[in-house]
């Protein structure tokens, strides 16, 4: 199993060089199919102060300069790529995280990036990642700050015996293949640690030629997204690999959980799936 197919969006207000370069790289380690795209929506709405003709002209406008913009991104981007047949560009007035969905069905992977310093939070011109990771039926790897290449040699896996994880595990299996050590990190809480589920889990993995090794952490005060993140750092692990929204999406909007954490926190590379 590899990844033949991975799918970029490269937000329309963002610099597109390290995104492309990390995207790129990671294609070319797997001598995968690289599809770029980017979508973005107008921010114009009409109001009852303002008349037909001037919100159509208004709405124009905005469209005129999504289509500008995106035609400039596509520049830069084949300024990287000049001879590359496997780079593929794509460009709509949409919902940016609806477009990745759909595109998504052609890709094995999807890579997405979190918002840039001094870049709004607008999910008109920025990919909604919860969305993408509830609709899209595939995994997500989400780059750390640094926007460097995962070697992945050596990987966490947030361990939990849940359906999510299982096929998170499944998504990830062509990076914990190539991986030098795969930690299979169980966190205690009130109940224990599920011995045998984490030694199938392992033995799992060994059968497909993972060097996987498990790890039992107590649980400390505080957030287990965030322990999951110390661990991983402690053992200078480069990707982190769980899966997403165990608990409902509005139950971790409210109370916290695992994946909010893993979302909020781009210290290092993370792989996630549902």
């Amino acid at each position: 199993m590899t990844f033949k197919s991975i799918l970029t969006h490269i937000d329309i207000d963002a610099r597109p060089d390290h995104r492309f370069t990390f995207a790129l790289n990671l294609a070319d380690r797997f001598d995968a199919e690289l599809a770029c795209i980017s979508a973005a929506q107008p921010f114009f709405m009409i109001e009852p102060s303002i008349g037909p003709t001037s919100g159509t002209k208004i709405m124009r406008e905005e469209l005129e300069a999504i289509e500008t913009r995106q035609r400039d991104l596509h520049e830069q981007i084949m300024q990287h790529a000049p001879f590359r047949n496997h780079v593929s560009w794509q460009t709509k007035a949409a919902d940016p995280a609806t477009f990745v969905v759909e595109n998504a069905r052609a890709a094995d992977l999807v890579v997405l990036f979190d918002v840039e310093k001094g870049q709004a939070l607008d999910y008109r011109r920025t990919v909604n990642i919860g969305d993408v990771l509830l609709a899209a039926g595939r995994p997500v790897l989400l780059p750390s700050a640094s926007q460097s290449s995962p070697d992945a040699r050596t990987i966490v896996v947030a361990w939990k015996d849940t359906k999510e994880l299982r096929r998170t595990i499944v998504d990830a299996m062509p990076l914990l293949t190539s991986a030098e050590d795969v930690a299979v990190l169980a966190i205690e809480e009130g109940q224990g640690v599920d011995e045998k589920a984490l030694t199938d889990t392992v033995r799992f993995l060994t059968r497909h030629s993972v060097r996987a090794r498990s790890i039992v952490e107590p649980r400390q005060t505080g957030d287990i997204g965030m322990a999951i993140i110390d661990v991983a750092h402690r053992l200078k692990a480069d990707l982190i690999v769980a899966g997403a929204y165990g608990h409902s999406r509005f139950r971790e909007w409210v109370f916290g959980g695992v994946t909010r954490t893993l979302l909020q926190n781009n210290t290092i590379n993370r792989l996630l799936s549902n």
